[in-house]
């Protein structure tokens, strides 16, 4: 079995979602993608079968860059208050800049969707999960006090959920980050009062 080159499938992707933000997916080709990557359309092929293997390829990207980004803000030496506004700010600008990226994020978003609905649900899990441990970090550091955690992170993200709109369709409202902050902080003066 051929082994693919890293490189060469992060420039598919790239290319991939320059030009998908840019035409959407009725007017973006296999073809366009491969020159726009600087290889040939077969090359392409032995990397994705079509189209909406490419979109899937996309959208497992951002999730692993959420990742990462998670994994270094939760590793961090920052106080348990420093990285949860981090992470919330963090995750703010990453979904905001998908919504606007082009003008086709609408129609990008619903595909992904259909495709693979469980990438949204996972999304939103591994949200409550990074949140979650940056809670129990500032409980076992005593600096948070929560009498019921599960309630609690419940309501917080429901309450931040206003600022994570998706970009399904062309008409949604732009969350001010400004706002979320004051949300957060909020929340924060009531989980550090004694």
């Amino acid at each position: 079995m051929q082994r693919l080159d890293t490189a060469k499938k992060e420039a598919i992707l790239n290319a991939a979602k320059q030009r998908l933000r840019k035409y959407g997916i009725q007017k973006t080709t296999m073809q366009e993608i491969a020159k726009d990557a600087g290889i040939a359309v077969g090359t392409l092929y032995l990397y994705f079968k079509n189209k909406d293997e490419i979109l899937i390829a996309t959208a497992e990207n951002y999730a692993q860059i959420h990742l990462a980004d998670a994994e270094k803000i939760l590793s961090s030496q920052k106080s348990p208050i420093e990285k949860l506004k981090t992470y919330i700010i963090n995750r703010f600008r990453a979904v905001k800049d998908s919504r606007i990226s082009g003008s086709h994020a609408a129609e990008l978003a619903r595909t992904v969707i259909r495709l693979q609905p469980q990438l949204h649900e996972e999304q939103s899990n591994r949200v409550r999960k990074n949140v979650l441990a940056i809670l129990q970090e500032g409980i076992q550091t005593n600096l948070f006090h929560i009498d019921d955690l599960e309630r609690d992170i419940e309501v917080f993200l429901y309450s931040i959920g206003y600022f994570f709109p998706l970009a399904t369709t062309e008409n949604y409202y732009e969350p001010e980050e400004e706002k979320l902050c004051m949300v957060v902080d909020w929340f924060l003066k009531q989980w550090c009062q004694e």
